[in-house]
């Protein structure tokens, strides 16, 4: 089976010093095999629900971008450990051919055509640039930086000179949709547009998704016939069904049903979801930074993470940053991928941790106590006698909830009182602080290979799948814009960490853990690998196969 994007991401590294080509390797129009993986179904579950937006709507879900990965073109796709590669498709190569001005030249190959018969060429990347660039969403980043775009006379070759310095320029032209796409998420406009790509849409549903091959695709044609994907399912009883589930649902009774089941592979891993509380900027009570200062060291965060998950399953460590999550290579933090036997219940003051932002009850109090505030029968009051009386954004899912009644709970226990508004996303739990709606939120924030993505939060225009914070200041969006230009990932990293430090000594966020999440597999598949992230399971399906059946004598 020809692997999609052999070639890695570790050629980027060298940019800082010579042009890189990053070929993707296409091969030929090699016919699809008759293979008895092209007649099989795999069933893959997924968080849902499940919608139809494009790659560049504000409202497009992880899941839902891991199906664009399956049917629209892109340059580069995320590997299961995280990384880029190559997708080997319709655009064959992107080449940095310039720091100065950045300059990256995009092959297109010849004579591919969409779902619908229209050609395949630069035109499309234009399109895709001129939408892009209009669109107010922090998936439109990049785009904005480029200042021109150019198509040669054949439509083969696509020229883009930046105007600011992007070294995420990766990230472009990812799941690109056929000239006169409409954005919006509706499972009707999923079915109608064109595709190009190792799948097709047959049918959708908010809770089910089926993919068939598109047998005209030249590359891995040794891959599943049928994908169906659905939200969350129970995992088939047939000892025959091939499937994989990935969930961030992680307990002891989905731990045991799939202990007893032998034909079942698990790991339990990181997720790319760090769960975390953040602070409006200009509300009277929470704009003061004692009052941030007292609720986030009154969190003890390690007692948490094992009331949530104790011993019996992997275990997150206490976050340690607010931009990586606990799985990414450059978190500050104990990476913690294994399965943990036993927890512990260390608790740091913040003057001791090694970034000073430990946890400490006493702290918490201390602090309150110092900057006026009063301690009554019936909670703290500032010095003029006002009462800490909060009201905090919660976001949707059942962690989000679980999260919140128990630090909600120890709060109270030392008088300070807090409402929960429930959210319908966790978007607009994150703009609920921003827009100065809520004190305070709590939400799973997504983080994805770039580590901008997360960043984009304290920089930049507030767009709203950025998860907005509101706050800004200049130290911060300077180093931002720093690493953002900066084409060296070890210096661009110390610069990520240096504006991370600056957000959580602010107190403006106070993250809590990295989501944990369970990979389950039929143990007859191989090729499959625990994954940090929703599309870096999916994009990883043409190199599933099934183990062929052993033979006596």
């Amino acid at each position: 089976m020809v692997r999609r994007g052999s070639i890695g991401r570790g050629a980027i590294l060298a940019l800082i010093v010579a042009a890189v080509l990053i070929p993707f390797g296409r091969s030929g129009a090699v016919p699809a095999k008759a293979n008895s993986l092209n007649a099989k179904t795999i069933n893959v579950s997924l968080p849902g629900p499940f919608n139809g937006c494009t790659f560049l709507d504000a409202g497009a879900t992880p899941t839902s971008e891991a199906v664009n990965d399956l049917i629209v073109p892109s340059a580069f796709l995320t590997t299961s450990a995280g990384s880029l590669y190559g997708e080997n498709g319709p655009i064959a190569s992107a080449e940095l051919t310039s720091l100065t001005p950045e300059t990256v030249r995009y092959t297109i190959t010849p004579n591919e055509k969409w779902s619908n018969g229209t050609a395949f060429n630069g035109n499309n990347l234009l399109g895709w640039w001129l939408r892009a660039r209009a669109v107010k969403t922090v998936l439109s980043d990049g785009y904005r930086d480029i200042k021109t775009l150019s198509v040669s006379k054949d439509g083969d070759v696509v020229t883009a000179v930046f105007d600011t310095p992007y070294a995420d320029w990766n990230l472009l032209f990812r799941d690109v949709e056929a000239l006169g796409t409409q954005g919006g998420c509706s499972l009707s406009s999923l079915l109608a547009r064109p595709t190009l790509g190792p799948y097709a849409v047959t049918s959708a549903t908010p809770n089910r998704v089926v993919l068939t091959m598109n047998k005209h695709w030249p590359i891995d044609t040794d891959r599943f016939g049928r994908i169906v994907i659905t939200d969350a399912a129970a995992m088939p009883t047939s000892v025959n069904a091939n499937f994989v589930n990935l969930s961030f649902v992680v307990n002891r009774a989905l731990v045991q049903a799939i202990s007893a089941r032998p034909n079942v592979m698990s790991h339990i891993g990181t997720s790319s979801d760090i769960e975390e509380i953040s602070f409006a900027s200009t509300r009277p009570l929470i704009r003061r930074i004692v009052v941030r200062e007292a609720l986030s060291w009154s969190i003890n965060r390690q007692s948490l993470v094992d009331q949530l998950w104790g011993a019996v399953t992997f275990s997150p460590s206490v976050a340690a940053s607010a931009l990586y999550s606990q799985g990414q290579s450059n978190y500050p933090g104990p990476a913690g991928t294994s399965p943990s036997a036993q927890t512990t219940t260390t608790t740091l003051a913040p003057g001791t941790s090694h970034n000073g932002l430990g946890d400490c009850l006493q702290c918490a109090l201390d602090v309150l106590s110092q900057s006026g505030f009063v301690h009554l029968k019936s909670g703290w009051t500032t010095p003029s006698g006002t009462p800490l009386v909060l009201r905090m954004a919660v976001g949707p899912s059942d962690l989000d909830h679980t999260v919140a009644s128990a630090v909600v709970a120890e709060w109270a226990s030392i008088g300070i009182k807090v409402n929960i508004d429930e959210m319908r996303s966790d978007v607009a739990a994150a703009v609920a602080t921003a827009t100065n709606s809520d004190d305070m939120a709590l939400f799973t924030r997504p983080t994805i290979t770039a580590v901008s993505y997360a960043a984009r939060s304290w920089s930049g225009p507030g767009y709203a799948d950025a998860y907005p914070s509101g706050w800004r200041a200049v130290a911060v969006t300077a180093l931002f814009n720093q690493a953002i230009a900066n084409f060296n990932p070890v210096t661009a990293s110390s610069t990520w960490l240096q504006m991370d430090q600056k957000i959580q000594s602010s107190y403006w966020v106070r993250p809590l853990f990295t989501s944990p999440s369970l990979l389950a597999w039929t143990n007859t598949l191989t090729g499959v690998t625990t994954s940090f992230s929703v599309p870096g399971l999916l994009d990883e399906v043409p190199n599933w196969t099934v183990t062929p059946p052993t033979t006596s004598g």
